[in-house]
C-alpha cells in the first residue's frame, strides 16, 4: 500500500513541473514578438564611434534581413547575445544584435531593420540621425583620446618623397592599438618604418599630460601626377579597464582624410645632366690627405643629405678625375622621418690613385637637383682641391727608348738560307721588312686587347644586370619589384623611369624593341591596372621579356 502512494505522489509531482512548464511555454508564444532599433545618440559626429542595438524580444528563431541606411557607416564591431527572463510566471525572451558603427559621412540619414519571422517580414521603428563634423568646442586636444594624420607636405614634385605619420594621443592606459584594415595608399609606391623605430614620449597639451604614440609611419613615393586624396581608416584602442575577467574595452577612432597633390617636374631651363633628385640637397665631403707620396692613395669621404629623395643617387664621380685613377663604393643608406619631415642620407667613399706626380689640381663636382622649396633646378657643389704628390715616376718610357735604339743597330739586309754551319740556320731579313712586321704586331696585338676588354666589360655589365634580375625573380612586393626594374633600365639605358618624362623615356628607348613593353609596365603602376588580380606574376613576366631583349643587346 506504501508502495502505491509513492508512486502516486511522484505522477502528481511531474504532473505539477509538466503544468508549470506547458504554463510558462504558453505564456512565451502568447506574447507578441517585438523589433527595436536604439542607438547611443542621434547627433553624431564624423569619424567618432556610436553603439547601435537592433533588438529581437519574443522571437525566437528571427533572422535579421538588414537594416537600410547602414551602408552610410563603416561596422567596426558585430556581436550577439541572448537571454532569457522569468518574471512573475512569464517567460520573456531576447536577442541582441550589438554594432559598433562609424559615420562615413555628413549629413542625415534612416536607420531602419528587418526581421523575418514564422514566414512574415517585419520593420523596426525608424532611426533618424544627424551626422556633422567635430564641433569646434571639442578641439582634438581636449579629448582623452584621439589621433593625428599628419603628412610633411600637401604639395609636392614627382620623384620627391613624402612622410605620412599617424600619432595616438591618449590620458588613459592602453593595453593595445591599431588600424582595423591595413592603410592601402594608391598610386604610391610605400614603405612603413619598422616598428621597433616607432617611439612613445610623454607630452602636455593645453596643460594636460598624454602620452603620445608614433602609431604608423609611412614613406610615399608617387607614381603619377595629379591630385589624390589619402583615406580614412578606422583605428581600435583597447583601453585597460583595471577588470579580472575583462581587462579591456575597444574604443573606436577615424583618422582624417588628406588630399596631396603631384606636380610635374618643370621642363624649363631643365640640365641635361640632371641627377634626378628632388629636395634640398646638401653635400660634405672631407680629402683625408692633400700631400702624398707616389704610390699612396687619398681617400674623399663624400656624404649627401637632406629631404630629397636619394634613390637616383648612385655615383658622385661621373667622369675621370685626371691625374687619378678612381675608385668609388656607396658605403651606407638611411632614410626616415625626423620631427614629421622626412629625411635621408647616403655615404660615398672615393679612393683616388696618382698616375704623376707634381701638383695636381681636383676640379670641383657638381650634382644638380630640383629644389622644391624655389621650383627651380639648383647645384650642390663638392670644391675643388690641390693634392700634391711627391716622388718620382718609374721611368718606363726610357728603357723603351733604349732598347728601341738597340734594335736600330741591327743591320739584315736580305733573307739568306744557306747555313753557315750545318747545326745552325741563319735568316737574313731587311731592316724595312722588320719594322713592317714588327708594326703589324703590335696592331694586332692593340686590336686584340681592345677586343678582350670589350669582352670582360660586356660580361661585367651582364653580371651586374643578371644580378638585379635574379633580386626581381626572388622579390614577392610590387613596389619592389617596380624599384628593381627601374634599376634594371637605368643600369642599361642611363635613364630613370621614376625621375624622366615619358617622352624622355621613349626616346631613349627608341630603336629598341622593349620600348612598348616598358611603356605598358609604366602604364599597369600608374593606373587602377595596379589593384587588379594580375598580380607581381604580371609583371614578373614583363620585366623576364624585356631582360631577354637587354640581355640579348649587350
Amino acid at each position: 500500500m506504501t508502495g502505491k502512494k509513492s508512486k502516486l505522489r511522484i505522477f502528481f509531482i511531474i504532473l505539477i513541473i509538466a503544468s508549470i512548464f506547458f504554463l510558462m511555454q504558453g505564456s512565451v508564444l502568447a506574447e507578441t514578438p517585438q523589433f527595436r532599433l536604439d542607438i547611443d545618440s542621434l547627433n553624431l559626429e564624423k569619424g567618432v564611434s556610436t553603439n547601435l542595438v537592433l533588438l529581437l524580444v519574443n522571437a525566437k528563431g528571427a533572422k535579421v534581413v538588414d537594416i537600410k541606411g547602414l551602408e552610410n557607416f563603416d561596422i567596426v564591431s558585430k556581436s550577439n547575445a541572448t537571454t532569457t527572463q522569468i518574471i512573475n510566471g512569464d517567460m520573456t525572451y531576447e536577442k541582441r544584435f550589438n554594432y559598433v558603427i562609424i559615420p562615413k559621412n555628413i549629413g542625415e540619414f534612416i536607420l531602419q531593420g528587418s526581421v523575418e519571422y514564422n514566414g512574415v517580414t517585419y520593420q523596426t521603428n525608424k532611426l533618424k540621425v544627424n551626422v556633422s563634423k567635430a564641433s569646434a568646442s571639442k578641439k582634438e586636444e581636449v579629448k582623452d583620446l584621439f589621433v593625428k594624420t599628419i603628412l610633411s607636405n600637401d604639395t609636392i614634385y614627382f620623384g620627391q618623397k613624402v612622410a605620412l605619420s599617424y600619432k595616438l594621443y591618449s590620458r588613459y592606459n592602453i593595453e593595445s592599438f591599431g588600424f582595423a584594415d591595413s592603410p592601402n595608399i594608391k598610386d604610391f609606391i610605400s614603405n612603413d618604418i619598422p616598428e621597433d623605430k616607432l617611439k612613445a614620449n610623454y607630452i602636455y597639451l593645453d596643460g594636460n599630460k598624454y602620452v603620445e604614440y608614433e602609431a604608423k609611419q609611412m614613406l610615399l613615393s608617387p607614381i603619377k601626377t595629379g591630385t589624390f586624396t589619402i583615406p580614412e581608416y578606422n583605428f581600435q584602442v583597447n583601453v585597460s579597464t583595471g577588470d579580472f575577467f575583462n581587462s579591456s574595452k575597444p574604443v573606436y577612432l577615424q583618422t582624417d582624410a588628406k588630399e596631396l597633390k603631384v606636380k610635374p617636374l618643370p621642363q624649363e631651363n631643365r640640365p641635361k645632366d640632371f641627377s634626378g633628385i628632388v629636395g634640398k640637397l646638401n653635400l660634405e665631403a672631407k680629402y683625408n690627405k692633400h700631400e702624398i707620396d707616389y704610390g699612396d692613395s687619398l681617400t674623399l669621404s663624400i656624404t649627401a643629405f637632406g629631404n630629397c629623395n636619394l634613390d637616383d643617387l648612385n655615383k658622385i664621380v661621373k667622369d675621370d678625375i685626371p691625374g687619378f685613377s678612381v675608385y668609388e663604393t656607396e658605403k651606407n643608406m638611411e632614410e626616415g622621418i625626423e620631427n614629421n619631415q622626412y629625411k635621408a642620407k647616403k655615404e660615398f667613399e672615393v679612393i683616388l690613385v696618382p698616375e704623376q706626380n707634381g701638383d695636381i689640381s681636383i676640379d670641383p663636382i657638381y650634382i644638380y637637383y630640383f629644389n622644391p622649396e624655389t621650383g627651380s633646378y639648383e647645384q650642390a657643389k663638392i670644391p675643388g682641391t690641390t693634392i700634391t704628390v711627391n716622388g718620382e715616376v718609374p721611368k718606363l718610357q726610357t728603357d723603351a727608348k733604349n732598347e728601341a735604339s738597340e734594335v736600330e743597330t741591327i743591320k739584315i739586309e736580305q733573307v739568306s738560307y744557306k747555313p753557315l754551319n750545318e747545326e745552325y740556320l741563319t735568316i737574313q731579313i731587311k731592316k724595312q721588312n722588320l719594322i713592317i712586321v714588327l708594326v703589324l704586331f703590335a696592331f694586332l696585338l692593340i686590336v686584340a686587347t681592345i677586343f678582350f676588354l670589350i669582352i670582360l666589360y660586356r660580361r661585367k655589365g651582364n653580371k651586374e644586370l643578371e644580378v638585379i634580375y635574379k633580386q626581381i625573380k626572388t622579390t614577392n612586393n610590387q613596389n619592389k619589384i617596380y624599384n628593381l626594374f627601374n634599376d634594371m633600365i637605368k643600369h642599361s639605358f642611363n635613364i630613370s623611369l621614376k625621375a624622366s618624362s615619358r617622352n624622355d623615356i621613349a626616346n631613349c628607348l627608341e630603336g629598341h624593341k622593349i620600348t612598348q613593353p616598358v611603356l605598358e609596365i609604366m602604364d599597369y603602376m600608374e593606373n587602377e591596372k595596379y589593384y587588379d588580380d594580375k598580380g607581381e606574376k604580371y609583371l614578373k613576366d614583363k620585366i623576364k621579356e624585356i631582360y631577354r631583349m637587354i640581355k640579348y643587346k649587350n
